[in-house]
């Protein structure tokens, strides 16, 4: 006999139960029950973001967002470090600033449901400062708020950002909102409602690729400050639908197609498999779909010995290849518009030899454009997702082919690799090797200590200019 159809009330019911088991283990997250290696990655990425956020001090986001700030906010001193210049902000203020910094050079950890560290992150570290967290208990915090928000994106961002979504905002939002709730001690059911005002919360577009404009550092500074203020609503005692995620006009529906059972995994194995070890890095600021064309046209010009290009196809999986700003060949005027374009960071690799910030934003390069008239972007259904496969043609007949090998985890975020980027990254804007070690150092110890101070000593060293950052401290009795 075939099973009855659920009921509206089963549907609701199973919606709240899900949430309801995220929220617990993001408020039960604790370092000394999760296995070392989950441990290590949330280090891993806690260092690879900072180093990322140093690398873009120099951008100009950063910049318009704590002026911006600063006129929101007014000058009352505040309780977190915005990492730009050292300055104590409210724990909103720096979340958000600290979040665009991060982002501003698209170099952040990447997954294939967006780059949700960059909104955790800041999160995490500015309510620790708050909250006078432990370093295991931020670690605790970062692992909650990186997997929450993946298990919820994992199944439903390919049909979000096919409708412009920006995936990064949109299930950050969750992380952030986990992350703040497990540092402010909230129990399942206020971390229930955090979430479920976290879905209220979610947003973002894509539309900035195509305008070529550069609004979209401040994606991950809204979802961070967002994701904080819904586990303040939360503690202050708002209740919210449990069935904010797959209820009938719940955040799954509303992003995504109707009826489609975006939860089924949602927490299959959770607290047992971890989604976020599956975070990798960029050794390019580029999108992180064309991280694999980059290494793999600067495979093919090391035996090309000099000859000159006649032709070169890239076959791409077509969510990849046909996503918004991947196939643009020009003009090009913005960041967004080039580290979209897989022929700009093809041609730009072809030409010079490598890929780097500076490149990016060579907009009028004359080699590189002459090099995107020979390139051609071919959607093909044969290629796995990350694998493009590339031939080139050249003048003298030679014909030479590139895939990557089948498997690989070329760009895993593991703890020696983030060491590895955060010394590439400290060297690019002339962060000395002493300071870059010092960082290291601070996260790697951070598991045993008392408050994340270490963290942000190492941080403060860096800042071109200093200023006092350490909250003051309160004696009773005056």
């Amino acid at each position: 006999m075939a099973d009855s159809p659920a009921t509206v009330e089963q549907v609701q019911s199973t919606s709240a139960n899900a949430l309801r088991s995220l929220a617990g283990f993001a408020a039960c997250a604790d370092i000394d029950a999760l296995p070392a290696h989950v441990t290590r990655q949330a280090q891993a990425c806690l260092l690879y973001g900072l180093a990322v956020g140093l690398a873009s001090r120099h951008a100009t986001a950063p910049r318009i967002a704590a002026a911006s700030l600063d006129i929101e906010y007014g000058a009352q001193p505040g309780q977190a470090v915005r990492f730009l210049d050292g300055k104590l902000v409210s724990v909103g203020a720096a979340a958000f600033a600290n979040a665009v910094l991060l982002h501003s050079r698209v170099q952040e950890d990447a997954h294939p449901t967006g780059h949700v560290g960059v909104v955790v992150v800041p999160a995490a570290l500015a309510v620790a400062q708050r909250v006078n967290a432990r370093g295991a208990d931020l670690l605790a915090a970062i692992v909650a708020g990186y997997e929450v928000a993946l298990r919820i994106g994992r199944d439903h961002t390919a049909n979000a950002s096919s409708r412009g979504f920006r995936s990064t905002s949109l299930y950050g939002v969750f992380g952030a909102a986990a992350a703040a709730s497990r540092l402010m001690g909230l129990n399942t059911d206020k971390t229930a409602n955090a979430l479920a005002l976290a879905a209220n919360a979610a947003a973002g577009l894509r539309e900035f690729v195509n305008a070529g404009t550069e609004e979209f550092p401040l994606h991950a500074g809204t979802a961070a400050r967002d994701g904080i203020s819904a586990a303040h609503f939360a503690q202050a005692g708002v209740q919210a639908a449990g069935t904010s995620l797959e209820g009938g006009a719940g955040f799954f529906n509303a992003y995504g197609d109707s009826g489609t059972d975006y939860g089924a995994r949602l927490t299959l194995q959770l607290g047992q498999s971890f989604e976020f070890l599956g975070v990798t890095y960029k050794p390019y600021p580029v999108c992180q779909f064309n991280r694999s064309v980059i290494r793999g046209v600067l495979d093919l010009r090391a035996r090309a010995a000099d000859a000159p290009l006649e032709r070169m196809t890239i076959r791409m999986n077509p969510f990849e290849a046909d996503f918004v700003g991947m196939r643009y060949t020009g003009p090009f005027r913005t960041f967004p518009q080039t580290f979209m374009s897989v022929p700009f960071c093809a041609g730009l690799a072809w030409s010079t030899g490598g890929v780097s910030l500076s490149g990016i934003h060579d907009f009028d390069n004359s080699d590189v454009r002459a090099c995107i008239a020979r390139i051609e972007v071919v959607s093909d259904p044969e290629r796995p997702r990350y694998q493009p496969a590339i031939e080139l043609r050249l003048r003298d007949g030679q014909v030479e082919q590139w895939q990557p090998a089948a498997g690989t985890d070329t760009y895993a975020l593991s703890w020696d690799a983030a060491n590895e980027m955060a010394k590439i990254l400290c060297r690019e804007v002339n962060i000395s090797d002493a300071a870059c070690a010092a960082l290291i150092s601070s996260v790697d110890d951070l598991a045993s200590a008392p408050d994340v101070t270490a963290v942000l000593d190492a941080l403060h060293s860096t800042i071109e200019r200093r200023t006092t950052w350490r909250v003051p401290v309160k004696h009773c009795g005056g």
